[in-house]
């Protein structure tokens, strides 16, 4: 007995055998070569394609492109390209509000300002908060947006300072709204609007979908049909059918936070512009519902970014959305991990270029293809090829070309009702929610016109400008493009300096000649310009130039 209770007692013994060695599963991702790597990152960063002079310190530099990254991200292209991305994500820009220019003493011409001075408040915002790295907490906790010189005129707000310079500058509201950054922006919920009788949550949707990546639409809930159609009966199922309290039990505290944004008409221009403190709490009266955040009560609106910067979600979301944005895909379960170690490169310092930083170093990113290792569903999955979305391919073509391709003050690559952002693969925010960054034949067509007009821009202006301020063609030559043909030994040059331009990678000997046949097919019948034309119209229409 006593023996059994001091075996009992013992200490057992240590265990020195080694672990089993677990070998990491072979990696599906073929890496790109520096050139293309440092194409992509600028891309992706300020929306521009690398110098030549740039492509050769990629090729040289031993850290990983690490010092041009870190150039680029302080770029002063970097805020304003940020700003594009977070509005094509967000879905933040319409062709049209539910109020009309008019009403602010416009012309109807003006409706494209209009709806991007609106649209673009809250990107503007996060992208000058990332800019100056700043906490990215700061995005639903400052008091100040960006504003510029026609939302200044529309809606209730004052520049922080009156000197500053640049079309968006900082800018404060004195209307008494909370400082909940860009939950307090008129454009967010302008563009997220209300109706009367829909109490704002549609915009509690659009908040939970946006920053914690929480769809109340897509939670699986039953339905019972509702009798009583009328607004007092649909109001009374709200708070007596399990199918309904499963989602409006959360959903209604979140929406009745916004309640100073509630209007009484709600196409009315002073109304929507203009925050009332005097409705926050109007909710209790109205829905009966107080102010709550996922089951925490709200007892001042200027809680609402608070909470939303101290939500686990918020975070995750950040680094899942970044992640699908840069990786050019949705996530899935197994790429948690993943997103968890990219959350916890946002939240050790909650700068957002730490977060872009993890991001650009993972495989993911940096694959250019698949190795044949990757499975059929692998292959399927992963795009280590992306293709430009229509905001970033204009970015591209206008720094690559200068050319600009509007109509009557319109973006044709930013509006469906005159231009073809659709057609090109991405989403109006209204019937078309999200991007299809695939091959079409509409896709193609848009691509065609594109390239044949920033061709024709192009040509036409490096034929009259001097060598140092061409864009394209012949910036390493002092000839003239009149006499930049096959004849001349500066041609095939000229050739090699636009394929490392527009593609990071210098053209074989069958694409020179193929190249240089067109050229003199096109010249004979429209001189060197004609030829030009025709060879840079072409190259933009290569899937080379236009995926990254």
């Amino acid at each position: 007995m006593i023996v059994a209770v001091l075996l009992g007692c013992a200490t057992p013994p240590v265990d020195t055998s080694e672990p089993p060695v677990v070998e990491p599963a072979p990696s599906i991702y073929v890496p790109l070569d520096p050139a293309r790597l440092a194409r992509r990152l600028s891309i992706d960063t300020r929306g521009r394609l690398p110098t030549v002079d740039e492509l050769a310190e990629a090729e040289a530099e031993v850290g990983g492109l690490d010092t041009l990254t870190e150039a680029w991200m302080a770029d002063p292209a970097f805020e304003g390209h940020l700003a594009d991305v977070v509005a094509e994500s967000w879905l933040l820009r319409l062709d049209t509000l539910r109020i009309d220019p008019t009403e602010f003493g416009l012309d109807p011409t003006q409706s494209y300002p209009f709806t991007r001075a609106f649209d673009d408040e809250p990107a503007r915002l996060v992208a000058h908060v990332v800019a100056q790295d700043r906490p990215y907490t700061e995005i639903v906790t400052t008091d100040v947006t960006m504003a510029n010189d026609l939302l200044a005129e529309m809606a209730p707000l004052e520049f922080v300072d009156p000197a500053a310079t640049g079309e968006w500058r900082e800018a404060r509201y004195t209307d008494g709204r909370p400082a909940n950054g860009i939950l307090a922006t008129t454009g967010l919920w302008m563009r997220y609007h209300t109706t009367i009788f829909n109490y704002n949550r549609g915009r509690a949707a659009a908040l939970a979908r946006l920053l914690l990546c929480y769809d109340f639409a897509g939670r699986p809930v039953l339905f019972e049909n509702v009798a009583d159609q009328s607004t007092q009966g649909l109001q009374d199922a709200i708070t007596t059918s399990p199918g309904c309290i499963a989602c409006h039990a959360t959903m209604d505290p979140l929406a009745s936070t916004l309640f100073g944004f509630w209007p009484y008409e709600d196409r009315d221009g002073t109304e929507m512009v203009t925050y009332h403190p005097e409705r926050e709490r109007l909710s209790e009266s109205i829905t009966g519902v107080s102010p709550g955040y996922f089951g925490t009560p709200v007892t001042a609106a200027g809680q609402l970014g608070l909470f939303v910067a101290d939500d686990p979600r918020f975070a995750v979301c950040t680094a899942r959305r970044t992640a699908e944005r840069l990786w050019g895909r949705k996530t899935a379960l197994e790429d948690d991990p993943s997103v968890y170690a990219l959350r916890d490169a946002l939240t050790a310092s909650w700068s957002y270029k730490d977060l872009l930083r993890a991001t650009f170093a993972t495989e993911e990113y940096r694959a250019g293809s698949l190795t044949a290792a990757a499975t059929d569903a692998q292959r399927q999955a992963a795009h280590p090829l992306r293709l430009m979305s229509p905001t970033t391919l204009r970015a591209v073509v206008e720094d690559a070309t200068g050319f600009q391709w509007t109509f009557t003050g319109v973006d044709l690559l930013d509006s469906d009702t005159l231009g073809f952002r659709v057609l090109l693969g991405g989403a109006d925010g209204d019937t078309v929610r999200e991007p299809n960054l695939e091959p079409t034949v509409s896709r193609s067509v848009a691509l065609r016109r594109l390239a044949q007009a920033a061709a024709t821009w192009v040509v036409g202006h490096d034929a009259a400008a001097d060598p140092v301020d061409r864009r394209l063609i012949g910036t390493e030559t002092p000839d003239a493009l009149a006499v930049l043909t096959p004849t001349n030994p500066a041609f095939e040059g000229a050739l090699r300096d636009i394929h490392l331009r527009l593609m990071a990678k210098e053209p074989d000997a069958e694409a020179i000649a193929a190249e240089t046949d067109l050229f003199s097919a096109a010249e004979a019948t429209g001189g060197p310009e004609g030829g030009w034309t025709a060879v840079v119209s072409v190259l933009l229409r290569d899937p080379e130039f236009w995926t990254y």
